[in-house]
């Protein structure tokens, strides 16, 4: 067993690691273009962070003057006249530290996009360190030495998910800094943390995505397999995480409240969203589509076999059943292969969770066995930032045929 690596060399790795993705996302904006990472619906995140930075409000008209409407989504106005949309409130609240960099620097225009993306590039790093500290309290929780493969197998899964694209390409969506929230959510759901630090995560991964509410159904499982003398202490504990979480839908709520009259809403959720017509084949798409899960990340379906056949059965379920619940979510919109998507972008949160279960597989293995399957993880790394490359310079399409 080799010797854990320790605090200080893990954040030095995170250091460096967070400033090559920067310099990485800048490399992009000069060859490919400086709005290639803020493209499609990002344009509106941006839209909503200038609007958070510059004039302290949520009211998009004069940035869709500055910026323009591309898809005409700003046409939607309130019955107060307030103009939707902010798309993603919580990637924009990530946009505004760059953007305040920018603009005190006294840049040109032309790199705010990519300034307002800084934050997403880095948390490449900070995601790596929340898998590695959730394979960490498995193995304190399994009574398992520590091991700086345990590194190697964190940042494997990651370079080899959708993670990275989103990092460094369409870096204007929320998908990077939900696999951050996330990592650390799981962190702190294998720790068993307290209460009220799981609740704070939880909530920050609602104010990215709302389908993150679904990492609830951890802490129920928790409160249902609990032996009858702690089911007490099991059901303040899920209301304790719970209260805290639900936190996260404020912002979208006091949008919904403050501005009545959209069409669609503040998040654009309407009945048009979602479509419940042959969900079996959707529920396949979702997986082996176009798009799938497992199809555009291969490692991802070791992920699930170890989750689902590893020593720790009890983590390995309650992993199962969060997966599901997302699976189940994105198999019931209208557009389930994501678009102009790398991979089952929606699904960048649970990352963490096959990193887990690729751990477990991995434990499995003989020594000999080991050095096939880490041969096995550089190619799949490999090929994913080949694929990564290709993408952003258009050299593959992303569409959905």
């Amino acid at each position: 067993m080799l010797h854990p690596v320790s605090p200080r060399v893990r954040a030095l790795v995170a250091l460096a690691w967070a400033l090559a993705s920067v310099i990485a996302l800048g490399i992009v904006a000069r060859v490919v273009g400086p709005t290639y990472a803020v493209a499609g619906d990002a344009h509106y995140v941006l839209a909503t962070a200038r609007s958070l930075a510059f004039d302290g409000d949520l009211d998009l008209t004069n940035q869709y003057w500055v910026m323009g409407d591309r898809w005409g989504l700003g046409r939607d106005p309130t019955l107060d006249g307030w103009r939707l949309p902010p798309r993603e409130i919580g990637a924009a609240l990530a946009m505004v530290p760059g953007l305040l960099a920018h603009h005190g620097l006294g840049l040109e225009r032309v790199w705010e996009p990519t300034f307002a993306c800084l934050l997403a590039a880095a948390s490449l790093a900070g995601t790596w360190l929340g898998c590695l500290a959730a394979l960490d309290a498995l193995d304190k929780r399994a009574g398992r030495v520590r091991d700086r493969g345990r590194a190697w197998l964190a940042a494997a899964m990651l370079l080899a998910s959708v993670v990275p694209f989103y990092a460094i390409g369409r870096a204007g969506y929320a998908h990077a800094p939900d696999a951050l929230a996330c990592a650390w959510l799981t962190w702190a759901l294998v720790a068993r943390r307290e209460p009220a630090v799981v609740g704070a995560l939880l909530a920050c991964t609602v104010v990215l995505r709302m389908q993150n509410l679904l990492w609830l159904v951890w802490p129920m499982l928790e409160l249902i397999t609990a032996p009858r003398e702690r089911r007490r202490d099991e059901l303040a504990r899920m209301m304790g995480i719970a209260t805290i979480g639900l936190v996260g839908l404020v912002p979208q709520t006091w949008l919904a409240l403050a501005h009545p009259g959209s069409v669609h809403g503040a998040i654009r959720w309407d009945a048009g969203f979602f479509d419940l017509h042959d969900l079996g084949r959707d529920l396949v798409r979702v997986l082996f589509g176009v798009h799938g899960l497992v199809r555009w990340t291969p490692l991802a379906g070791l992920g699930l076999i170890g989750l689902a056949s590893g020593p720790d059965t009890a983590i390995g379920r309650r992993a199962l059943v969060v997966i599901a619940a997302m699976v189940l979510l994105c198999a019931c919109v209208r557009d389930v292969d994501g678009g102009d998507a790398f991979g089952a972008r929606r699904l960048a949160g649970i990352v963490p969770l096959l990193a887990i279960g690729l751990m477990l597989v991995v434990d499995r293995l003989t020594a000999r066995q080991r050095l096939v399957a880490h041969a096995g993880l550089v190619v799949a790394i490999a090929i994913n930032l080949g694929l990564l490359g290709l993408a952003i310079t258009g050299q593959i399409s992303l569409a959905s045929p």
